[in-house]
């Protein structure tokens, strides 16, 4: 059987090698168009990858048929990396995503702890409300939002979390393409996606053996757990959607190669690792500034998962759908820092609280070496 399998495979290379040599011959003689998409020149021998997709040109040219012979091992890669990738803008985005496994046309199957999420997002927090007069200047404002940046730039804020300044650990990028996640099935022939709002660590902050897990080359943030989505008031919420699909797909992704590279240099206890694996972490909200849509992410059997676990109006008082998205953001932000933590960080998570009372106390402090 070896030596039937030797004798075929040398067949087909000689036949390959006589066909590479036809190609060269026709394109010296200016018979056959250059492969590479332009024009042969005329009295120059054309340097032509050989590829399956090369020699069915040629069989086509001279009337021959390829036979049907699973050898695709011999045949040069015929992947093109800058054929022009499907954005989350383009019309056949949804299909793509759909074929990738990271839309699901049907609302996704409950999952085990969405119950516990559902009520974690809905509870009233401590901190107080704006005042009624703030609200109303919100809401008009929103209505008059022409375009999604001005809505963007209200929700940002007036009803989601800003914790630039609060948390030097913790912060945010916008409207910046995630670029440091490899090619796989599930965002294969897609474009980088582009949150509107992305959170996570500062890389800066991390051991240098977790630099790996940075989303973007410089100034980059890891261990992401929450991205937001915005649209204008009287635009697409299906796309918002859909780009929060991916959007949780990605750092559902990010999470699970940061728990396997975890898993296999032994670094981490077998059991933590399992039931870090096993917590709904990454989260996603969709907003137009007048109904608040939070979601929550995973994977399951080749499938990414995209669930509701809250949806509020932004429009009423008290603003229930401020609660939804703030509850939401705190609570991907600890699963950010214990993920971190896990892995070999020592950080703690600054709450403004805090920082202020820190603040007071180095004040005292410094005040208190004057005699009076």
């Amino acid at each position: 059987m070896m030596r039937q399998t030797q004798v075929t495979a040398m067949a087909i290379d000689s036949d390959l090698t006589q066909a590479s040599h036809e190609v060269t011959a026709m394109a010296s003689d200016g018979d056959v168009p250059s492969l590479s998409g332009g024009h042969g020149v005329s009295g120059q021998a054309s340097n032509t990858p050989l590829t399956r997709k090369n020699l069915a040109r040629l069989n086509a040219l001279s009337g021959t048929v390829e036979d049907d012979i699973d050898s695709a091992y011999l045949f040069d890669d015929d992947t093109d990396d800058t054929m022009e990738k499907t954005s989350t803008t383009d019309s056949g985005f949804e299909q793509r995503a759909y074929e990738n496994g990271i839309w699901c046309p049907i609302p996704s199957h409950p999952c085990q702890g969405l119950s516990t999420m559902e009520n974690r997002a809905a509870q009233h927090r401590t901190s107080p409300q704006p005042s009624e007069h703030a609200h109303q200047a919100y809401c008009t404002g929103i209505s008059r939002s022409y375009n999604e940046a001005g809505a963007a730039l209200l929700v940002q804020s007036k009803i989601m979390r800003d914790y630039n300044g609060n948390d030097f650990n913790y912060g945010k990028q916008c409207s910046r393409a995630i670029t440091e996640i490899p090619s796989q099935d599930f965002n294969a022939g897609l474009s980088n996606p582009e949150p509107d709002v992305l959170e996570g660590l500062y890389t800066e902050v991390l051991p240098d053996h977790l630099h790996d897990n940075a989303l973007h080359k410089k100034n980059s943030l890891s261990f992401c757990h929450f991205a937001a989505e915005f649209k204008r008031t009287d635009s697409n919420f299906h796309q918002a959607r859909l780009q929060a699909a991916y959007d949780g797909a990605v750092l559902v992704n990010a999470r699970e190669r940061a728990l396997a590279e975890a898993r296999q240099d032994g670094t981490v206890p077998a059991a933590a690792i399992d039931k870090a694996a096993e917590e709904l972490a990454v989260f996603t909200c969709v907003t137009d500034g007048k109904i608040a849509e939070a979601y929550t992410h995973y994977y399951e059997d080749g499938q990414y998962y995209q669930n509701l676990i809250g949806c509020e109006s932004l429009l009423g008082y008290p603003n229930r759908g401020r609660e939804l998205i703030r509850n939401t953001q705190d609570y991907a932000r600890s699963k950010s820092y214990e993920l971190a933590n896990l892995l070999g960080a020592n950080l703690e998570e600054e709450e403004e609280e805090a920082m202020v009372l820190k603040a007071k106390k180095a004040v005292a402090k410094r005040w208190s070496f004057w005699p009076w």
